[in-house]
Parts: C-alpha cells; structure tokens; sequence
C-alpha cells in the first residue's frame, strides 16, 4: 500500500533503508494481504505447507527472565518473538496471537492472526497517531479474542 497526502494524490516512493525493510520495504494491496493471512489461518494445510507453517508459528525467545526488550516498534503486548511475530500467548479466553506492525510514509499496518482458531484481523492507518494506533491495536487483539476464544 503507497501513503496518499491529504489531497488524495500520491506520496512519492521513499527509498528504504536496510533497517527498514522488514516493516516498511514492502509494498502489498489489500488482497495481498487477505492471501498472506489466509495461509497462515489454514486449518488443513498440505503436509508441504504444514512443516512451514509451524516453523512459521513456533516461539524461539521467550520475555519471560529477560530485563528489557529494546529495539521493537510491537504494538501489543509481548510474550514471545516468533521469525518476525510478537507473540501473545494464551491467557483466559484469549487464544494463542500473532503480531505483525509495518509501516512507511504515513502508512500503519498491525496484523493480529490466531493460527489455531483460524481467525485473523487486520487495520489500516494513513495517518500515525500513536494513542490510535494503540486502540487500534487493543480493538483488533480483543476482537480476535471475542471471534476466536479458548
């Protein structure tokens, strides 16, 4: 997606850092990005897909015993960091939620997928506020909890 200025007209395209490129050197459509989420909520995916996508999903640092955590622009809260996810993990009736924010010239995204409950929710900034990107992001967390809880 390409930041718009006010009056509609396109932002011209920024080159990105290296620093950069994991949030913001991207650039998808809408149903790119329903595709990509789509594969990830699969509940029957190939044997090919299946290997993938737990690599995909699976935990390899845990919060839990470290100090700090620094040098994340996570949206939600974090218990756990996955290959590129800020993991939320399972608690009361919240599932299992994958994390994702990116973003470039104006542009927001935060992605909130759980995997195991096949249900992922999405929103989408053209202007950065942070105390709404922060209600965006509890809003899109806790409508994935009320669509998919444990």
């Amino acid at each position: 997606m390409q930041g718009h200025n006010f009056d509609g007209s396109p932002m011209p395209i920024v080159p990105t850092s290296t620093a950069m490129e994991c949030a913001g050197g991207l650039y998808s459509t809408a149903d790119d990005l329903l595709r990509w989420m789509n594969w990830h909520v699969d509940n029957k995916p190939s044997a090919a897909d299946a290997e993938l996508r737990l690599l995909n999903h699976a935990a390899f640092l845990y919060r839990d015993g470290l100090a700090s955590v620094m040098g994340l622009d996570d949206g939600g809260p974090m218990d756990a960091m996955g290959l590129g996810w800020v993991i939320m993990l399972p608690n009361e009736h919240r599932p299992l939620i994958l994390q994702k924010s990116g973003g470039l010239q104006g542009m927001f995204l935060y992605v909130a997928i759980a995997p195991t409950r096949g249900v992922g929710a999405f929103f989408v900034m053209n202007e950065f506020n942070a105390a709404g990107f922060m209600a965006g992001v509890k809003t899109t967390n806790d409508l994935v909890a009320e669509i998919a809880p444990r």
